[in-house]
């Protein structure tokens, strides 16, 4: 398809999916989208219609992908001059993978299944969702905030994105490179194991043992009944308690 570029809003549309089947959802283009929760399958779309018209919309391996032509370029203003917004209901999400400055929700899902989130490229989600076993990864000035209860979870951020969340993730890690900055002051873990490097900062609230790895001018603010385990610090970076955790 030829390639085609838009700079400004058109005229609005909408459209219907019929799909079903999907447990994951895979997003990219500067899409807006909803994800909910719901006994029934549906898909959405809302917006400029030339950006309907270049949607495209399909199941593979149990993941709906959601996604502009490659041919489609936007400029600054359209989506929040027009855009295009999708509405998703499903039973069930187990993946969440946003990429090319997408912005959502994703809430309203309870499960003891494994969840998987990956944003990337300036992409942006605010969930709320209860699962297991949680594997999150922010990258490319990604930014995730929310509610999330977890039975045990694994923290990837790089790239100078931000995570904001509350709720409790059980044993887990945080891996974060690259000037990433998270706020955890309001969810709780138990058991944490931590590397932060390039000038990457965590505030963390927990109720167990810590083991942590700093370098390169990174910071690590805890507060909680905490043990300390195996630290290490270089490059100026510091481990502190908080200032009203009891000592």
């Amino acid at each position: 398809m030829d390639e085609e570029t838009i700079r400004e809003p058109g005229s609005k549309g909408s459209k219907e999916y019929s799909v079903q089947g999907f447990t994951g959802v895979q997003v990219s283009t500067a899409i807006e989208f909803e994800i909910m929760h719901s006994a029934d399958y549906s898909v959405k779309a809302v917006g400029d219609d030339r950006l309907i018209k270049r949607l495209k919309v399909e199941v593979s391996d149990q993941v709906l992908k959601v996604g502009l032509d490659s041919g489609v370029s936007l400029f600054g203003g359209l989506r929040s001059n027009g855009g295009l917004k999708v509405t998703i209901t499903m039973p069930q999400l187990r993946r969440l993978a946003a990429s090319g400055a997408c912005k959502g929700t994703a809430k309203g899902f309870s499960s003891s299944d494994d969840f998987n989130l990956e944003l990337s490229g300036a992409s942006q989600a605010q969930i709320d969702i209860e699962a297991g076993k949680t594997a999150l990864e922010v990258s490319g000035a990604g930014r995730l905030s929310g509610v999330l209860k977890a039975q045990d979870t694994a923290f990837k951020l790089s790239g100078a994105s931000r995570c904001e969340l509350s709720g409790s993730g059980g044993d887990t890690r945080l891996d974060f490179s690259g000037a990433s900055r998270a706020d955890l002051s309001g969810f709780e873990m138990k058991d944490l194991d931590v590397d932060l490097s390039g000038a990457s900062k965590a505030n963390i609230k927990m109720d167990g043992k810590l083991n942590a790895g700093l370098s390169g001018a990174s910071s690590l603010e805890y507060a909680g009944n905490v043990v300390l385990g195996k630290t290490s610090t270089s490059g100026a970076s510091k481990i502190r308690q908080a200032e009203d955790t009891p000592r």
